[in-house]
């Protein structure tokens, strides 16, 4: 029986693949066919028992472990190890990967279980020390990019030049199993920036492309495959234009059901870039791009590339288009910003209504230039992994906290794009900035204990119809905001019953259509919208809702607009325009709506109540949570 090489990874979320295991083993099997061993991989996540992992490990017999280790597994894969070194002392264990590529000569010195370590790009070491362990015998001194153990002695040998191509990494029955996670592939390694906080920021490595015709192979297995996400991981997809476009142009094509996610610089992009984008198929491209902030004392301080108005621009033109989704990020704790200037970065950031916003929070990772200038800027940080910032010059912990529940309201309300249309009222009236908004609604969310609890949608919408009924501003609108409510709870396609507070249609309107309905022949059909009118009568009386609302949902113009939602058994509601139907007679307070005007707030503060750092409860008590 052929001795095991088991190549393994504890991923941060099940939907996860590890690039690396695949990448590791595809080129070793190119490189030594003739290796007289097996090599496996498997994968597991975070969230999987400790134990449960480690006994699947040891149960394979292992001659040769190699862990992939990120900053979100160190932890856990340390552990691993050393319990797999104290049953199975003949293991070779053996780390790789961007957590241990820096601060390798203090982790061998600590880390009795580990015997070898592969710094940077791993494929050509990992190989030559296969090749070593398994076939060649002698010594690992000349294997480039290794370090180990010699006895007593730490050996760091010479770094690795980087690899100029690399083989595809998935066979044809992984690709088939990951039809529904995320695919992780690279046509490109290397970056051109140098951002200070980035692992990058200390590579010297140039920019490597694999040549754009195996590239477009390579993404044809994917689609054949029928993967739906493929995420490129690319540091700069569009850094090469022309190389770019091209790939774009393969995508748009011939991508079928796949959606793909792409890293872009969107400076970088031109009119005819995003005028690609807007006629490109729908949900066929997902985009990130960094904002990261818009003080300008932070980006220069780490080398940030940083053009706002361009950027701007470009963002709006994607917008306009309406095709791809649009994930930016932004990064809290750089050197120079403090909460009045993040403030401003959030407010410019959501301003440009993205599909998701991220707000991350700097990590001091080791071997990334910005840690090594931790003392100069005053950076308390985490001992262990992730190295998450804990304050600096500019920021105490009690602002980083408050920034931490703004990310998790967040998260809930805006990124879910459960309250889309909502929110989207909310920001065209500008009756606050965006982050008077999630500012007020943090501090909501943390006084009354919700912050950390898990809860069913229903009571989310429950929650947030309580908050804007504190906020004073928000109360002229308040049936409007009911309305909006309403069309976004049928929207999220929320299990249970529906609650009390839905807005109903007028009778006269929700009459209508059951007269529609009762009338005999195939009337119906002719008035409804599509796909509305390809449903059975008793599939419409069941699953379709009826909402009336004074605010166009799209142009956010004073409009009395009538929609259908439909809410199917499986899979998600959507709604149309309902042209055909007559005027029902709206309450007056839908009607009279006022214009919205900015209060002229101090950025920062939550509307209606006091502008402290911590402001008293709101009036009232809201709901309990289960």
């Amino acid at each position: 029986m052929k001795p095991l090489v088991f190549l393994t990874t504890v991923n941060a979320k099940y939907i996860h693949t590890g690039l690396a295991l695949y990448a590791l083993r595809s080129y070793c099997r190119q490189e030594l066919p003739q290796l007289p061993a097996e090599i496996r991989v498997e994968e597991f996540h975070i969230n999987q028992e400790p134990g449960w992992v480690f006994g699947q490990i040891y149960k394979r017999q292992p001659k040769v472990a190699a862990f992939s280790v990120n900053i979100w597994n160190f932890q856990v894969t340390l552990e691993l190890v050393d319990r797999l070194k104290k049953v199975a002392p003949e293991t070779i264990i053996v780390l790789g990967g961007p957590e241990v590529s820096a601060g390798t000569r203090e982790l061998l010195q600590k880390e009795a279980a580990v015997d070898y370590v592969v710094r940077g790009e791993g494929e050509e070491t990992f190989c030559e020390l296969l090749h070593f362990l398994l076939q060649a015998g002698g010594s690992p001194d000349g294997i480039l990019g290794l370090a180990f153990r010699e006895g007593t002695e730490i050996r760091i040998n010479p770094p690795r030049p980087p690899l100029k191509e690399w083989p595809f990494p998935y066979n044809r029955e992984e690709l088939a199993a990951a039809r529904n996670r995320l695919v992780y592939y690279e046509s490109s390694r290397g970056c051109a920036f140098n951002c200070a906080y980035c692992l990058t920021g200390w590579e010297k490595n140039p920019v490597r492309y694999l040549p754009v015709e195996r590239v477009k192979a390579d993404l044809t297995r994917f689609i054949e495959a029928g993967n739906t996400i493929v995420k490129l991981v690319d540091r700069t997809f569009n850094l090469d234009r022309e190389r770019a476009m091209e790939l774009l142009e393969f995508m748009a094509k011939q991508g079928k059901n796949t959606l793909f996610h792409l890293e872009l610089v969107g400076e970088l992009m031109d009119r005819e870039v995003v005028e690609f984008f807007q006629q490109a198929p729908a949900g066929r491209f997902h985009l990130e791009i960094g904002v990261q902030s818009t003080c300008r004392q932070a980006v220069r301080a780490v080398n940030r590339f940083y053009h706002p108005r361009r950027l701007a621009e470009n963002l709006q033109g994607l917008r306009a288009g309406g095709k791809v989704q649009i994930h930016l990020d932004l990064l809290a704790g750089l050197p120079g910003e403090n909460l009045e200037t993040f403030a401003e970065s959030f407010n410019w950031t959501y301003r440009l209504r993205p599909d998701e916003l991220q707000l991350g929070f700097l990590k001091l990772l080791q071997g990334s230039p910005l840690r090594e200038k931790a003392g100069e800027y005053g950076y308390l940080f985490s001992r262990t992994p992730p190295y998450e910032i804990l304050g600096n010059k500019w920021l105490t912990y009690r602002d980083l906290h408050r920034l931490k529940i703004i990310e998790e309201v967040l998260g809930i309300f805006f990124n879910s794009r459960r309250f889309r249309y909502t929110l989207d009222f909310l920001l065209a009236k500008e009756l606050c900035s965006p982050w008077e908004f999630y500012n007020g609604l943090a501090i909501f969310w943390e006084r009354w204990g919700y912050s950390g609890k898990k809860m069913k949608t229903n009571l989310f919408f429950k929650l947030f119809r309580e908050y804007l009924k504190l906020v004073p501003e928000f109360r002229p609108y308040l049936r409007v905001l009911q309305g909006f409510l309403t069309f976004d709870f049928y929207l999220a396609g929320a299990e249970g019953p529906e609650p009390h507070w839905l807005q109903p249609p007028p009778a006269a309107l929700a009459g209508q259509f059951r007269e529609l309905l009762a009338a005999p022949g195939e009337e119906y059909r002719r008035i409804l919208p599509e796909p509305f009118s390809g449903f059975s009568r008793n599939e419409l009386r069941r699953r379709t809702r009826i909402v009336q609302l004074a605010v166009d949902p799209v142009t956010m113009a004073e409009q009395e607009v009538f929609l259908l939602v439909h809410r199917p058994a499986q899979g998600k509601p959507f709604w149309r325009r309902w042209p055909g139907a007559r005027r029902a007679s709206l309450p007056g307070a839908l009607r009279g709506i006022s214009p919205g005007t900015s209060s002229g707030r101090t950025q920062g503060t939550l509307p209606g109540t006091p502008q402290t750092a911590s402001p008293e409860a709101p009036q009232g008590a809201p709901p309990e949570v289960p």
